[in-house]
């Protein structure tokens, strides 16, 4: 009876993660959307959301590591080999149906959630670039005496004018 009520907790602790990542998910579109659109504030809110999440998740993990090592003790199973998967094998159903359920539906969110990291990370990287580029053309607007070279390269020295920073 204590292994069913700890398996029922773990499907809890589970399917809250999978909502969780569902948000974190929501939370990445609205930062696309905001960085797209230049949107400082929202892409702040967005930041603060999505920690706020992120703290939830770390705190449902701790949770979810502590009952899994119960169950390992419960089990008999080593800790280190005590997976979703393996853990469905070693109980019956509906328990394990349940569980393998639990299972193909986190590695389905997580897996959606690492693209979208993926896609923003590309989509910064490109504004970064962009951004870069920008602040380069100004740059070298300022700059007078310019030579050019054979080799087509162009040396410029002494800047004119005023920068407020050299970085970005």
């Amino acid at each position: 009876m204590k292994l069913n009520l700890m398996l029922e907790q773990l499907l809890g602790l589970l399917s809250r993660e999978t909502g969780l990542y569902h948000s974190v998910l929501a939370v990445i579109d609205k930062e696309k959307q905001a960085a797209a659109g230049s949107e400082l504030n929202a892409l702040n809110e967005a930041g603060m959301e999505k920690e706020n999440i992120l703290a939830a998740l770390r705190k449902s993990d701790e949770q979810r590591r502590r009952l899994v090592t119960c169950l390992a003790g419960e089990l008999g199973y080593p800790l280190q080999d005590l997976t979703l998967k393996k853990l469905s094998q070693l109980v019956d159903e509906p328990l394990a149906g349940r569980l393998r359920q639990a299972s193909t539906d986190l590695l389905s969110v997580l897996s959606r959630v690492q693209e979208a990291n993926r896609g923003t990370k590309k989509l910064f990287e490109h504004s970064l670039a962009l951004l870069r580029g920008a602040f380069n053309l100004l740059n070298e607007l300022l700059s007078s005496n310019t030579v050019y070279y054979r080799t087509g390269n162009i040396h410029r020295s002494n800047s004119t004018g005023k920068r407020v920073c050299s970085d970005i």
